[in-house]
């Protein structure tokens, strides 16, 4: 049965920056459910869509993850803990990486990425020493 929406409601609702169709239809369900028989107002819409009336599109609430803010903080972030970690360390990827739980080439990938080691190569070479002892046999 079709329930009559009150003007509010479906602004509110069609305005909510839904992340699926299907999400969309279970709220519109769950809200015709709640007005049990009676019109569907905004209490009977789900509590994110409530919070969200009067807002607009534009100012809709976004996961911190999604935006450049989350990037340059995971950047700040991992430039210290390698950073640290390095330090830590003496220099050394493997060991560095013993104390991150990692492998040492993603250290040395970190160091090259954030300029954190100079004894890291152009290519994020961490095992010159084994590589130059494989050339000379």
């Amino acid at each position: 049965m079709e329930r009559n929406w009150s003007e509010a409601a479906l602004a509110a609702f069609d305005a909510y920056p839904w992340r699926s169709e299907d999400e969309r239809r279970r709220a519109r369900e769950e809200a015709e459910l709640v007005a049990f028989g009676a019109d569907v107002e905004v209490s009977d819409l789900p509590i994110a869509v409530r919070r969200f009336v009067g807002r607009t599109r534009a100012a809709a609430p976004r996961f911190v993850w999604k935006g450049e803010a989350w990037a340059d903080i995971s950047a700040e972030f991992e430039k210290a803990v390698f950073g640290q970690a390095l330090e830590k360390a003496g220099g050394g990827f493997a060991a560095a990486a013993r104390l991150l739980r990692t492998t040492p080439r993603i250290v040395a990938y970190a160091a090259r990425k954030h300029g954190l080691a100079a004894n890291c190569g152009a290519d994020g070479d961490f095992n010159r020493k084994q590589k130059q002892n494989k050339e000379r046999k």
